[in-house]
């Protein structure tokens, strides 16, 4: 290769390209996605499922016609339009089987995560009313049949343990023309429960124009074709990945192989080695923190590490002279190569949705060659609103899907300093936008105005180049006692790019000062009770240890260097309890439940303030 072609090692984006690819994706409905990729990619792979050690794969082909099967199975149970059917189960090829078979009876689905709190269930059984439940194995049936479910009827289990399946049945019966399906592009298609972070879930209420047009409006910003593999682990029970590995790749040929768990994600990206990988920002984190664990103790590979990254770094933001290009290619070899293999070494891009991805996070994977696009949405969008593919512009959420609108709207006329910033709340104009809340009129007028324009809670401005920055929901930001505005989830998010934080809870309104809740990685917390002989001692006693105490500060510190003062936190305490779904503190979606944060900390918070 002559000097003068030299290119940095990393996917670059064809703009002149992506303008005008996948402009010929036509979707009215869920049911004819799945139809038309079943015609024209019959024989190629669609989903990969991890069976006796190796990934096993069905084709479109062989896909569609075990789905017709069960939307017979359907049919002969009474199921007709408008009914809806709830999924309690992880992503898996029956999952996909029972979903597109029913959207081609005008069905409805109501997903749900197998890790739930009862009491969601219960919720959620009440307000959406399924006439169908199917659930991943006995365990689950037994819980579902002990709850309150108006208007259920079956419970169709996909793994037994005696029992034949559900789908077991199905193979029994011929199966249904898929010309036959009576859905149209006004029906509903899902009611996808929120998270419920600040309060009960709300069921968003999605029709298949909504998602159809946000999966081909998504399909047109990449150069994504029947080539890629994707490995799939966001939960299909959320907007993120019902939209994206389960409608989009799907209407465009690819190959979606399924990750046996979160626990086996590493593995899984080495066995299905994905093109392209959606993900959110807790998997990035992770593999950042597992790759900088490696280099700890470890001189002469840190040393190493650094020189690539500087080198690589300095590739994408210059033109390199002779001697850097040689250097380069060397640590490109060495070092930037062995980071990609962790992503399967066959990746073109990520994209990273969900929550706000760390500068520093998404800096570091872009110095190596794996692009990193940070997209935003909201499930009340179906959900994609923006994606970001300009590496110059690392913080943003990018510019707006083509044919959505983006506005920014004053939240306080009297806030001059926020105004003439131009923060406001992001105000969205599409056909993406949500029905309304099911069963919840209120709720549907408090989030979508008169024009039909969904006000998103967010908060942000859009800078001279039309790109779209995210600063934080407005219920949680506050103003301190002296009237400085805090926006706690940009912090928090900048405290959590450190590997030894997993959370950050910022707290502070109506205070003088900002106070924050840490809860330390695990590996943190291991070396740390390793390093000054504290497993003798009780958990409560570790967390206030002035060992561990210091060694917080001092990831505190080095976190929050660059924040103006009023937004510094200046104390803090250590939680060393396991924040979990189980323990109600995580959502299934694994974001913090700041109210139950609050509710169950609400001491330990005021003590911060006491001795003032």
């Amino acid at each position: 290769m002559l000097m003068t072609e030299f290119k940095p090692n990393r996917y670059e984006v064809d703009l002149d390209r992506v303008a005008h690819y996948n402009q010929d994706l036509k979707i009215k409905t869920l049911a004819e996605l799945i139809h038309n990729s079943a015609t024209r990619y019959t024989d190629r792979p669609f989903l990969g499922e991890k069976v006796d050690g190796a990934y096993r794969w069905m084709t479109y082909g062989e896909f569609e016609v075990e789905m017709l099967r069960v939307r017979a199975l359907f049919k002969k149970y009474g199921i007709e339009k408008g009914d809806r059917i709830a999924i309690i189960a992880n992503n898996s090829v029956p999952f996909a089987l029972a979903a597109y078979a029913a959207y081609g009876l005008g069905a409805v689905i109501v997903p749900m995560y197998e890790v739930q709190a009862k009491s969601d269930w219960q919720f959620i059984f009440g307000d959406a009313t399924p006439k169908l439940a199917i659930v991943k194995n006995d365990a689950i049936r037994c819980q579902i049949e002990m709850l309150e479910t108006p208007g259920l009827e079956h419970i169709f289990v996909i793994a037994p343990q005696s029992a034949k399946s559900f789908l077991d049945e199905a193979r029994q019966l011929e199966p249904l023309d898929a010309a036959d399906d009576v859905a149209t592009e006004d029906d509903l298609c899902d009611i996808i429960y929120t998270s419920g972070t600040t309060g009960r879930p709300h069921g968003v209420e999605l029709t298949h124009k909504n998602v159809a047009h946000d999966i081909v409006i998504s399909a047109w910003m990449f150069d994504y074709c029947c080539e890629d593999r994707v490995l799939s682990f966001l939960p299909w029970a959320h907007g993120f990945g019902k939209t994206v590995d389960f409608g989009l790749f799907p209407a465009l040929g690819a190959a979606v192989g399924l990750a046996e768990s979160t626990k086996t994600i590493a593995q899984n990206l080495t066995e299905v080695r994905p093109t392209v990988l959606c993900a959110v920002p807790k998997i990035f984190n992770g593999i950042y923190e597992k790759l900088h664990i490696k280099l700890e103790g470890k001189r002469a590979m840190r040393a190493l590490f650094a020189r690539a990254q500087r080198i690589m770094h300095e590739a994408r933001t210059r033109k390199l002279r002779r001697l850097e290009r040689l250097e380069y290619k060397l640590m490109d070899k060495l070092v930037g190569s062995k980071i990609r293999d962790v992503f399967g070494g066959c990746i073109k891009f990520c994209v990273s949705g969900g929550a706000s991805l760390s500068p520093e996070i998404a800096t570091f994977f872009e110095d190596f060659g794996i692009r990193v696009f940070e997209g935003y949405g909201m499930t009340e969008h179906s959900p994609v609103i923006s994606i970001n593919y300009n590496a110059d512009k690392i913080g943003s959420v990018g510019v707006p899907l083509p044919t959505v609108k983006v506005e920014i709207e004053p939240i306080d006329a009297e806030d001059a300093e926020q105004n003439a910033s131009g923060i406001g709340e992001i105000v969205i104009s599409s056909d993406c936008i949500m029905r309304g809340y099911h069963n919840d009129d209120e709720g549907t007028r408090s989030v979508i105005d008169e024009q039909g324009r969904l006000h998103t809670g967010d908060t942000g401005y859009i800078d001279d180049d039309g790109y779209i920055y995210i600063m934080g929901r407005i219920k949680e930001q506050y103003k301190l006692a002296n009237g400085k505005f805090v926006v706690p989830s940009a912090i928090e998010t900048r405290i959590c790019a450190s590997p030894d934080i997993d959370f950050a809870i910022l707290y502070g309104a109506g205070m003088p000062y900002n106070v924050v809740l840490l809860r330390p990685s695990s590996d943190f917390i291991a070396k740390v009770v390793a390093a000054n002989r504290l497993g003798d001692i009780a958990t409560d006693a570790r967390a206030e240890h002035p060992a561990m105490r210091a060694a917080v500060a001092k990831v505190l510190e080095s976190a929050t260097q660059g924040l103006r003062g009023y937004e510094n936190p200046q104390k803090f305490a250590v939680i060393l309890d396991d924040w979990s779904i189980a323990n109600g503190i995580l959502t299934p979606a694994l974001k913090i439940k700041r109210r139950e944060v609050e509710k169950r900390y609400a001491d330990l918070i005021q003590s911060l303030y006491n001795n003032d």
